[in-house]
Order: structure tokens, then C-alpha cells, then sequence
């Protein structure tokens, strides 16, 4: 079952809200920044974008605010209206220094935390943690990375006693050393209890000061793309830290110290702020992906391709978006140089090759369309950002596999939209016995540990629901069993749920 996103059909207009409850979508993109002021029902109440003198959000947030305020508070909406803020962003801090198609490090050296890996599996060391990483990143972050024995099977069962006594040496070898530890396990998102126990076992001997990252949060079948994943999203946690105590005192000190911080995950979808600060890869991609769900929304479009813009009019970047969301790559997302289990939008760049012959705008783009298409009909293509009506004057035509060309309404803030109008979603995932007389029971495990992952990131608990469960054939030696795969989702919460204190409207 696929239940949509429920802003994908409101429309853009001028009124302010009826029950005066709004959502703030903010991004800040090396030198610009947008923002839009969304109601209750989607309903965009005002937008703007212009350049950024700075990329700190002390700096920008207040001009996106005096903007926004300009156009919303004649209609009777205040700061204090805004309920939540969803900041989209490829890095934490806000800066591009993660980019988009060749992810890079050389920004991270002096910000990065040193770490621990203890990986569940005593028979994986023919590729040890860290296997395939850049050596120079390695040898800056690694304090000791061991394998000791434990995690589970593929069915979830025991595969081998965890190993307490190596956990307790591998404590002891980097105590005082490390600012945070990493624990994989083989098959933990299918049985995470090896990792739980490790973790206590592990604060048990390092005091609760030193923060323990547990793989299966960070998703993803394969062993080593999640192990990856959450190795960096350690190693980035001091970075992490600094980067959302800034964002928040910034929204402090601008009247918005009321309103729930979100961030805009490269998958489309939302997380809160604390969730996020142990998931900072996953910020990977995300103004990509609000942005082409933004621009869906804003055209009144659920299938489509969208194409990003410098503000002189070159095009960037090609994404699409199905049944309103964008579509994700397959295979594992490199960041930095490391394969991850990250979820990410598939990005087709429009930028030349290094040394390649010149081409035109028209003839990159046909090639980008012709490289993101995974469906055999022509669709729209929407072009946004802050050179989307320069660039849409100058094309010829429609390129081939389009249908048209156009800018929706308020191209120029589609990330910020898209960002305002995401859901908030969680997952999991369970390998069962195709013949299984339990699959029922099973199943419904799964349902409720999806619902509870999407409570657990920042969804509204009163109106989360499935919206997609799909199940695969998979063959290992002892017969066919299927993936199970649940998602689920829904509005953000307000921190007005949660006890923390509001202004009175």
C-alpha cells in the first residue's frame, strides 16, 4: 500500500492559515538561500530567495525571516505561528562541502572525531572495518578497529555467543582515546540484540561521556555499506554537535526558539534535529531531494523530472520524482570515498566531463533526461532554482523523453517548499522463510517497528501510517525465504506534544 504525500495537491496562495499553525522551510546553498512559510494543509503562504552574505545561519536566517515576515505578517501570521523549522542541507554545518556528485573530504580534517569500530562477527575479517576506505581518511579517524565474535542470521537467529570478555579488552584498549565507538553486527537491522547488548556492555566500561553508535539505526542489509555509514556519522558527531548548536541558538536569537528544528534527509523525507545528530550522512543529497518533491508539489505534477539551475541560468542537475517522491539511486551511496547504506536521490549531473568537447546547455540536459528516465512515457520537466527562468527562455525546445518545459510557481524556493512539506518516515526490515507459519505475526512485527521508527524520528504519533511494504524473493542454502520491507509515515510533530514550552498565540 503507497499512501501519498497529503500536501501533493495543495495549492499555492496568499491566505494565512486558519488555525495559524505553520511550518518554515529553510536552505542555504554556498552563496543563496530560500525560505517559504507553508500552512497546516501545504498551502504556501509566502517565499523567498536571494544571496547569501554568509553561510552561517546568524547571518541568513534573519534576512529569510524579514522576507518571509514581509509578505505573511500583513495576512495576520507571526513568528510565533511557526511550529516547526526544516532546514535542508547537504552537510550539517550548511556549507557544500559534501558534494553532490564527487563527494569530498578535504573540508572535514581538524572537525573530524576520533573512533572505535568493534564489529559482531568473528568470521568477517577478510574485510575488516574500514576495508576500502581512503588510507589517509582511516589513519586520521581509526584509534583500533577488531572483530569479536556474535550477531545473528539472516533469519534473525543466534549466529555465534557474543563475545563479552573481547568486547571488554577492545573497551579498555581505547579508553581515553576515542570520542565515540561504532558497534556493527552481522544481520543487525534483522536482530539488533547483539549490537544493544555490546553497547551496554561497552558504557559499562567507558562511562555514558563517550557516545556508542549502533549499526542497524543507520539501515541497510549489506554489513559493510552500514558499517561505513555509521563510521562516518561518528566520526562527524563533534562536527554535528557544533554545526545544530549553532542552528538553534540562530533560531533563538530570531524568535523562533519555540519551533521543533527538522532536517531534510536525502531520501526526501524529514528527521528531527536530535534524531539527525548521530545520522549526519544521511543529510547527503537532501536539497536535491526536497527539492525535486518541491517542484512535483508546486506543478501540480506527481510524476516528473526536475532540473536544478545556477543563478546565471546553467543547469546542474537532473532528479525524478514518482508518485511524488523522488527517486532514490539503487546500490550503495558514496560519501567521501566510502560506500555507505545511505538512501539517496539518484542525481544525473549536466556538467560537462573534464576535458570532454564543449556542448551545449540543450544537448547536456537531453543526455542527463535520457540517463535519469526509468520510465518508458514522456514526462514534464520542471526547472528550478534561481536561474530556472533564464534557462527555460533560452532552451529551444522540449528535449527528447519530455513532454514540456517549464518553471512551476516559486521555482526559485523549491527546495525550501519541499523541505516545508516532507514527511517523516521510518523503516525496517525482516528476512522470514517463504513457508513460514509464522509470517503473519512476523509481518506484523515489522508494521509496528516501522511505525515505531517513524515516532522515533520526529512523526506525528497521532497520524503516522504504512505507506509501503514490499517483499522480494531471496535464495540462501536452506531455500527461498522473502525481504521484508515496511516503511512508514506522517507529519512532523509539534514540540508542543513533547512538553517543550511555546509563546502563547
Amino acid at each position: 500500500m503507497i499512501v501519498g504525500n497529503p500536501f501533493a495537491t495543495a495549492e499555492v496562495g496568499s491566505r494565512a492559515p486558519a488555525d495559524r499553525r505553520c511550518r518554515l522551510g529553510f536552505t542555504v546553498d554556498v552563496d543563496r538561500f530560500a525560505a517559504a512559510l507553508v500552512d497546516a494543509d501545504g498551502t504556501v503562504l509566502a517565499s523567498v530567495e536571494d544571496v547569501a552574505p554568509s553561510a552561517s545561519s546568524s547571518v541568513v536566517l534573519p534576512r529569510a525571516l524579514a522576507g518571509i515576515m514581509a509578505q505573511a505578517g500583513p495576512r495576520g501570521v507571526a513568528l510565533d505561528h511557526v511550529d516547526q523549522v526544516m532546514m535542508a542541507i547537504n552537510e550539517v554545518d550548511g556549507r557544500a562541502g559534501i558534494r553532490e556528485v564527487d563527494p569530498d573530504w578535504s573540508c572535514w580534517p581538524g572537525q573530524l572525531s576520533p573512533i572505535g569500530v568493534v564489529r559482531l562477527g568473528a568470521a568477517t575479517t577478510a574485510l575488516p572495518p574500514l576495508a576500502g576506505w581512503p588510507e589517509r581518511l582511516r589513519s586520521d579517524v581509526s584509534v583500533r578497529a577488531a572483530c569479536v565474535a556474535g550477531g545473528a542470521g539472516v533469519d534473525g537467529a543466534d549466529f555465534e555467543p557474543l563475545d563479552t570478555a573481547g568486547l571488554a579488552a577492545f573497551a579498555r584498549t581505547v579508553a581515553g582515546k576515542v570520542d565515540a565507538v561504532v558497534v556493527s553486527g552481522v544481520f543487525a537491522p534483522v536482530m539488533p540484540s547483539d549490537e544493544l547488548a555490546a553497547a551496554g556492555l561497552l558504557r559499562a566500561e567507558l562511562g555514558d561521556s563517550v557516545p556508542i553508535l549502533l549499526s542497524h539505526e543507520a539501515g541497510g542489509a549489506g554489513l559493510l555499506p552500514r558499517e561505513n555509514a555509521t563510521v562516518l556519522q561518528a566520526v562527524l558527531l563533534g562536527k554535528a554537535t557544533g554545526a545544530l548548536r549553532r542552528l538553534r541558538r540562530s533560531m533563538a536569537q530570531n524568535g523562533l526558539a519555540h519551533a521543533e528544528l527538522f532536517l531534510a534527509r536525502g531520501d526526501g523525507s524529514i528527521m528531527t534535529a536530535d534524531y539527525g545528530l548521530t545520522r549526519s550522512v544521511q543529510l547527503h543529497g537532501a536539497a536535491k531531494a526536497v527539492g525535486a518533491q518541491g517542484a512535483a508539489m508546486l506543478a501540480g505534477e506527481s510524476n516528473a523530472l526536475v532540473l536544478f539551475t545556477t543563478p546565471d541560468g546553467e543547469p546542474t542537475a537532473v532528479c525524478a520524482v514518482a508518485a511524488g517522491q523522488a527517486r532514490l539511486a539503487s546500490g550503495p551511496t558514496d560519501i567521501a570515498g566510502v560506500p555507505t547504506s545511505v538512501r539517496s536521490v539518484a542525481v544525473v549531473p549536466t556538467v560537462p566531463p573534464v576535458g570532454g568537447f564543449p556542448r551545449t546547455a540543450a544537448d547536456r540536459i537531453a543526455e542527463a533526461v535520457d540517463r535519469v528516465k526509468d520510465v518508458s512515457g514522456d514526462l514534464p520537466l520542471l526547472v528550478v532554482g534561481p536561474g530556472a527562468g533564464k534557462l527555460v527562455d533560452a532552451l529551444p525546445g522540449a528535449p527528447a523523453g519530455t513532454t514540456l518545459v517549464c518553471c512551476p510557481p516559486r521555482a526559485n524556493a523549491a527546495v525550501a517548499v519541499g523541505a516545508a512539506t516532507a514527511l517523516v518516515t521510518g523503516s525496517a526490515t525482516r528476512v522470514l522463510a517463504a513457508d513460514s507459519r509464522h509470517g503473519g505475526d512476523i509481518r506484523g512485527k515489522v508494521v509496528d517497528q516501522a511505525l515505531a521508527a517513524a515516532v522515533h524520528a520526529g512523526a506525528d504519533p497521532d497520524r503516522v501510517e504504512v505507506i509501503m511494504v514490499d517483499e522480494a524473493m531471496v535464495a540462501r542454502g536452506a531455500g527461498p525465504d522473502l525481504l521484508l520491507r515496511v516503511s512508514a509515515g506522517g507529519p512532523p510533530r509539534t514540540a508542543w506534544q513533547y512538553g517543550r514550552r511555546r509563546s502563547p498565540h
